[in-house]
């Protein structure tokens, strides 16, 4: 049955390797990053700066494309186009006057229009429509606009499509940002028909601002589709998402390019550029949001703010150029794919749960794979799919931990450590390939779920299957034996120490995990020497404990079934690096090969210690 098994997951592999490397070719092909800077940031400069040498200056330092809001009461009145009053200062004005206007509500807003470069009066009747009055007072036109002033400031009343004109005459693109839906009201719509009209080959990324995508919660996916027949494509911050942007990203079909953005504020200068090179060459972003400095003389911000632009540019990878960002070619998983994974899923989860644990419950987990894999593909159950991914990669780890046999000597460690690498490709290859399309590369929506159960749950399941050969007795009388023992101080501090150290593992996993000074200090060094860094509980504990697991288990089980609760790490933790499906396939294969690699050599010399002890210390 095992040789069978084998010949149907080797076919399997077959059949889903075109699907690999069609992600990778979508991933290897599209290497055009760009840089983006907020108008209303530079637009302070041009106000204190000579405009033409701002613009060199922004242009040379790798500047591509600039976002452009629409325009508020509160934007024109920053920029010098109108002048407002609230209610009680605009009844001062009048008393000083020696005017009178009949009728003034309680509370709201008084514009004046100083100049006609937007589209004022136009725009506030549109939006506002009849609670717009427009009154005289000696001589000139005041609009007064009832209701709450704050909100009122807020409403977008269009795109100023002379400012970007101005942009586009400059050489620069043009990125427009989707209004707050909170912030509009019902006649905004237009400022949503206007975005279709101002599609061009300059203009042609939406940018979501906000907590609310514009036509939340109910006309989102309508919207997108209009955008998506103009031709836009749609910019997706990391690490931030606006209610309703997966609705939208969907309904545009995926025509998404993901962005970092990066506030020089918060950041070191050395740190900004370091975060920025990461971001484009390990997480697929390929749009670089640039918040400028702001707590200097204008002449420092834009000095210090072109500096680090410039040393971006300067320090990416030759293989990416800076220009005009592409969404990511369509990829799509082919029927015979989709047939390769769940059967060779399917197989694999089988051979696995059987060669752990039992030949019954092996039948009930590949039946559940089985389910699952029809569920996602032919039923189309997203949640199918990932449940069917996160079983595989929960299983594969342990599968590969846990050796059936090792032969005494270098060779058999050689060989055991060669057949957990093999299996751990094979799992991983089901992985990637279920999850499968723009969406996870993109990272629309949820992408892969349960990373923190994938570090816990294969830690904890081995240490179950290799605690009978460590207390040397069965697992029901040891746990009957414990329940009963009464507990002492001892055993609260080792319970406390021992939890204290899961807490520590789990939280400082993954993206929001924290790690040391000296620690941070090392990954650099290890990023700038290998392009990109290995993971540290791989290479440094993981894979040497496993080495050295697999050489002494035959003569020390106690300490060679330790040591392989140890070594799981190592596989979890490689699993878990192919399961952030935002990662190019290169980069993750990359860094995987040079953990295993040092993982290997450091197990080498941790074997060499080993009988070096074992001679000259405890024998």
């Amino acid at each position: 049955m095992k040789k069978w098994l084998l010949i149907i997951i080797a076919m399997s592999l077959m059949l889903i390797a075109p699907a690999l490397s069609k992600r990778h070719e979508a991933e290897w092909n599209n290497r055009t990053y760009e840089m983006i800077m907020p108008y209303d940031e530079i637009e302070v400069w041009l106000q204190e700066e000579n405009e033409t040498d701002v613009w060199k200056q922004l242009k040379e330092a790798g500047l591509t494309t600039v976002s452009v809001e629409a325009e508020t009461l509160d934007s024109l009145e920053k920029s010098g186009h109108v002048l407002l009053l609230k209610m009680d200062e605009f009844k001062h004005t009048l008393v000083l006057l020696n005017e009178t206007v009949d009728h003034i509500p309680s509370r709201g807003l008084v514009v004046y229009p100083l100049d006609q470069t937007f589209p004022i009066v136009s725009s506030l009747q549109a939006t506002f429509g009849d609670d717009v009055k427009a009154v005289q007072v000696n001589g000139k036109t005041y609009y007064i606009i009832e209701g709450n002033a704050k909100k009122i400031e807020r409403v977008p009343l269009g795109y100023d499509e002379m400012k970007m004109a101005r942009l586009i005459g400059q050489g620069l693109m043009v990125v427009l940002r989707i209004p707050d839906a909170r912030d509009m009201n019902e006649a905004n719509v237009r400022v949503l028909q206007q975005i279709e009209t101002l599609k061009n080959e300059h203009t042609f990324k939406l940018l979501p601002t906000g907590e609310e995508v514009a036509g939340y919660p109910t006309d989102v996916e309508k919207w997108g589709k209009r955008w998506k027949k103009a031709g836009y494509a749609l910019l997706s911050t990391e690490f931030y998402e606006a209610k309703g942007l997966t609705t939208l990203a969907k309904a545009m079909d995926v025509n998404v390019v993901r962005l970092h953005s990066l506030n020089l504020e918060q950041r070191k200068p050395n740190e900004a550029v370091d975060v920025a090179i990461r971001a484009i060459k390990e997480r697929n972003i390929r749009a670089l949001f640039i918040r400028p400095y702001t707590s200097a003389e204008t002449v420092q911000n834009i000095e210090k703010t072109v500096a680090v632009m410039k040393q971006i540019f300067q320090h990416m990878p030759s293989h990416y150029t800076l220009g005009k960002s592409e969404p990511f070619a369509p990829i799509e998983r082919s029927p015979i794919a989709t047939i390769g994974f769940i059967v060779g899923a399917t197989a694999f989860i089988f051979l696995a749960i059987r060669s752990l644990v039992s030949p019954l419950l092996a039948f009930v987990a590949a039946g559940g794979a089985f389910v699952l894999g029809i569920a996602g593909t032919v039923l189309s159950i997203d949640l199918a799919l990932k449940a069917l991914a996160l079983l595989v990669a929960i299983v594969t780890p342990i599968y590969a931990a846990k050796p059936s046999s090792v032969r005494e000597g270098w060779r058999g460690t050689f060989m055991a450590y060669g057949r957990a690498i093999a299996i751990s490709f094979v799992g991983i290859s089901w992985i990637v390939a279920m999850l499968y399309g723009n969406e996870y590369i993109a990272y629309v929506g949820e992408g892969f779920r349960g990373v923190k159960l994938v570090y816990v749950v294969p830690l904890v399941a081995m240490v179950v299957l290799v605690l009978p050969s460590i207390i040397q007795e069965s697992l029901l009388p040891f746990i009957k034996r414990l329940w009963k023992h009464p507990i002492t101080i001892g055993h609260v501090v080792v319970s406390f120490f021992i939890f204290a150290l899961l807490a520590y593992y789990v939280l400082r996993s993954g993206n929001t995990g924290t790690a040391s000074a000296l620690e941070l200090a090392a990954r650099q060094k290890l990023e700038e020497w290998l392009y990109v860094r290995p993971r540290t509980k791989e290479f440094l504990l993981g894979f040497p404990a496993y080495m050295l697991a697999l050489f002494v288990i035959n003569k020390q089980k106690k300490l060679g079934s330790i040591l392989l609760v140890v070594g799981t790490i190592g596989w979890l933790s490689m699993i878990n690096t192919f399961t952030h499906l935002h990662i190019p396939l290169f980069i993750s294969f990359i860094r995987t090969m040079y953990s295993l690699g040092l993982g290997l050599l450091i197990g080498i010399v941790l074997i060499y210690v080993y009988e070096w002890v074992w001679k000259k210390v405890i024998r």
